[in-house]
């Protein structure tokens, strides 16, 4: 058996409870008046007033089972200092309010608890036992497990971290994975620890949400702010653990205080505009670094900045990110990185102002302006040296690198694009809804302006007009029907249920009793049943089968029944043809040939 790890005894137990001879318990029990009665510091300092109003009701009918653990300081005196009956003695506290009260009639208020007096001082570290074991009855905030952790792993210092860990799950009673949310939790701000939560509501955020922003914190802490400040929300909490990339981004943009740039591999970043950017960001420290990198001294440290942008506006520069530079960003710990998957590239924002002018400065030094521009081969194999034609070779160089730069910058404009696509969905503004309703709508009635109107005309009257005095009616024009079911949607504020309205007249198109429209007219079921079968081809689809989805619940029994065949195919395809026997085994024995004893003819 291997040898226990020594941080993991007790040293010793307070109660031994795992020997077997009778020894006496080291301490008296005594009936202790409240007033004599003072808490101990306790690492629990959120505790529920229902809980306590529970506990004080408890107290008063069924009186008190647990005694509670302290220690009197002073000898023959009848103070007690209390270090396990935190709970116990508020609720005996409250009960002396809440005796008489409604609920609590006929009830009498606790005037003593009873107390088991240790009779030495406890040490600190049994002061924790006591107390970690006692708020087990109760778990803590999560505010107030972080601060009893913290409390713990300073007090387990010097151990090697894998025992420290051990060491303070022993101390608590808690498992190492909890131990390790905890740990990560202390890194981030206070703001964001308390609102750190086991099952996060509204501006909450849950334990692995707090985990991946503790990842961030340690490299980027205001950009770690910013995002934890723009989850507002559960759903806002659910997309950032969705795709945290996109999330990301969003923030950046919405936030022009953050300082973060996306570096894409293939990107091409003006570098004028990024000096500027990068300049206003720069802190005391920052400033001290990036003058050393430009070898100038810390006062003409604004002038060089000056030099460096105006340098990159004359030569046009435009910086474009290799691998080298994403890899150099990352093994300096200069960037933010999202890591997506094996399947894409990894999300890279560097956070460091220094980094960004640094990569500008360095692009400027390998950038030759003073040479001339190197002849291309055709001319240089001809021997021509014609003004003319080098002023043609030049034109047609800048032409080409043109050509190139504008193919570049349009390819990762449109990878971005798709980033800030993915980052635009995940909180859409009222305004894009309405406007997402507007495109569905006007769609469904452009492609399916017969079917809408077939739908809608047969089943909502006032979308119909008589037939002379023969007491029928038949639908209206389609044209009419269409732009009344199109404005009735348009018009509807939930933009979900406008385009559910109006989806829902395309499909009644589908269900309708077949007696009761006409067959001739300008709607009736002759002409509108090709347009039918076009709009939702038979057998199994996807779409048919997202349409009875949709429109099983708002059908009678009757309907359901009478179009279930049509949408539902539940049973295996019927054949008589044997298969099984056409494709069973053969031998050519079995096979009825005709003798042939004849000669061939010569």
């Amino acid at each position: 058996m291997p040898n226990p790890n020594p941080a993991l005894l007790p040293s010793p137990a307070l109660f031994d409870v795992t020997t077997v001879a009778q020894a006496p318990v080291e301490g008296t029990i005594e009936r202790i008046a409240l007033e004599n009665l003072e808490l101990a510091p306790n690492p629990r300092k959120h505790i529920s007033q229902d809980s306590i109003q529970s506990l004080a009701a408890l107290l008063m009918r069924t009186g008190q089972l647990i005694p509670c653990i302290g220690h009197r300081p002073t000898p023959h005196h009848p103070s007690v200092l209390l270090y396990d009956g935190q709970r116990r003695l508020l609720a005996a506290k409250a009960s002396h309010e809440l005796a008489g009260t409604d609920g609590f009639e006929g009830l009498a208020p606790v005037r003593t608890l009873i107390v088991l007096l240790l009779d030495h001082t406890p040490t600190p570290d049994e002061i924790r036992r006591i107390q970690a074991q006692a708020n087990q009855r109760e778990e803590l905030s999560l505010l107030d497990q972080q601060q009893q952790f913290a409390d713990c792993w300073h007090a387990r210092a010097g151990l090697p971290d894998d025992d420290r860990v051990l060491a303070v799950c022993a101390d608590l009673g808690i498992s190492p994975k909890r131990a390790h949310n905890l740990r990560r939790q202390l890194t981030l701000p206070e703001p964001i620890r308390e609102r750190v939560a086991e099952r996060p509501t509204g501006q909450q955020l849950s334990v692995t949400m707090a985990n991946r922003l503790a990842d961030m914190h340690e490299l980027a802490p205001h950009l770690t702010q910013a995002v934890a400040q723009r989850i507002t929300s559960t759903d806002l909490h659910d997309n950032a653990l969705r795709d945290l990339g996109a999330f990301v981004h969003r923030t950046i943009v919405e936030d022009e205080h953050t300082y973060a740039v996306r570096i894409d591999d293939g990107a091409l970043l003006d570098a004028a505009e990024h000096v500027e950017r990068a300049r206003t960001q720069l802190t005391p420290t920052a400033r001290e670094q990036l003058a050393q990198i430009l070898a100038c001294e810390h006062d003409k440290l604004d002038r060089e900045l000056d030099t460096l942008t105006a340098r990159a506006k004359t030569n046009a520069l435009k910086i474009k990110i290799t691998p080298e530079t994403r890899d150099r960003a990352r093994v300096g710990r200069h960037a933010y990185v999202h890591q997506r998957g094996h399947d894409f590239a990894d999300g890279i924002w560097v956070i460091n102002p220094a980094f960004m002018i640094d990569l500008v400065h360095e692009h400027l030094a390998d950038h030759q302006d003073d040479q001339p521009a190197r002849e291309q081969a055709f001319f240089a194999g001809a021997a021509l040296d014609d003004d003319e034609l080098r002023t043609a070779g030049q034109q047609d160089r800048e032409r080409r690198n043109a050509q190139r730069l504008r193919q570049a910058e349009a390819t990762n404009s449109n990878l971005g694009l798709g980033h800030d696509l993915r980052a635009g969905l995940m909180d859409p503004t009222p305004s894009q809804l309405l406007a997402l309703k507007a495109i569905i709508c006007h769609l469904l009635a452009r492609h399916y302006r017969d079917i809408i109107a077939y739908g809608a005309g047969w089943t909502n009257q006032d979308r119909q007009r008589p037939v002379g005095d023969t007491g029928r009616h038949e639908p209206r024009q389609p044209d009419a029907i269409l732009n009344a079911e199109l404005r009735r949607a348009l018009e509807d504020p939930d933009p979900l249920r406008g385009i559910a309205q109006l989806t829902a007249s395309w499909a009644a198109a589908f269900v309708l009793d077949p007696d009761g429209p006409t067959r001739t007219k300008t709607l009736g079921t002759e002409r509108t049943a090709r347009k039918l079968a076009d709009a939702l081809p038979g057998g199994h689809n996807p779409l048919r089968a997202a349409a009875w989805e949709f429109l099983r619940p708002m059908l009678s029994p009757r309907l359901a029944a009478l179009h279930r065949d049509t949408f539902v195919f539940d049973q295996p395809l019927e054949t008589t043809v044997e298969l099984a026997a056409h494709r069973a085994e053969s031998d050519l024995a079995d096979l009825e040939l005709p003798d042939d004893t004849e000669p061939a003819a010569a």
